[in-house]
């Protein structure tokens, strides 16, 4: 009974050590070399690299809607200022490492007090990220898609 509960261990350890071999790469998959960008900035601009801003209809008070992006210590990370009236508020872009330098853009939204920030991959291709907006009076950042670069290489 011994040797049969020892086989049947045996054997699943050695199905599961079969199933953890990497799967086969797709014909999409892009090899990046990351270490052609420093992690680190050594320059830190003090001023947005980028502002978008739309003016907020209002008789009384000059109010706007504006989006500004920082640049941080960190390459791949910015830092995102959003005003809306009187209303403050700050999130951050992790923006994943193609290999290049990371550039920012910032489009007009479908609604009225919207934007949409994102970034150009290495196809130079604008990745939709982060909408900011207005709703109901009420500043809002929501996530729309989440980017990740992985590593491809096989190791046997």
């Amino acid at each position: 009974m011994k040797k049969a509960s020892l086989l049947i261990i045996i054997s699943c350890f050695l199905l599961s050590c079969n199933n953890n071999k990497p799967s086969e790469e797709k014909n999409d998959t892009i090899v990046i070399n990351h270490d052609t960008v420093p992690d680190i900035r050594t320059n830190i601009k003090s001023t947005p690299i980028v502002t978008y801003q739309e003016k907020v209809k209002d008789e009384l008070n000059d109010w706007n809607f504006s989006v500004q992006i920082f640049e941080t210590k960190q390459t791949f990370h910015f830092l995102m200022k959003v005003k809306y009236k009187e209303v403050f508020g700050t999130d951050t872009l992790k923006i994943p490492n193609f290999g290049i330098n990371p550039t920012i853009e910032i489009h007009q939204g479908k609604e009225k007090n919207s934007c949409i920030v994102g970034f150009f991959d290495k196809k130079n291709i604008f990745r939709e990220y982060k909408l900011v907006a207005v709703k109901d009076d009420q500043l809002q950042i929501k996530t729309l898609k989440h980017y990740g670069v992985y590593n491809t290489t096989k190791t046997y």
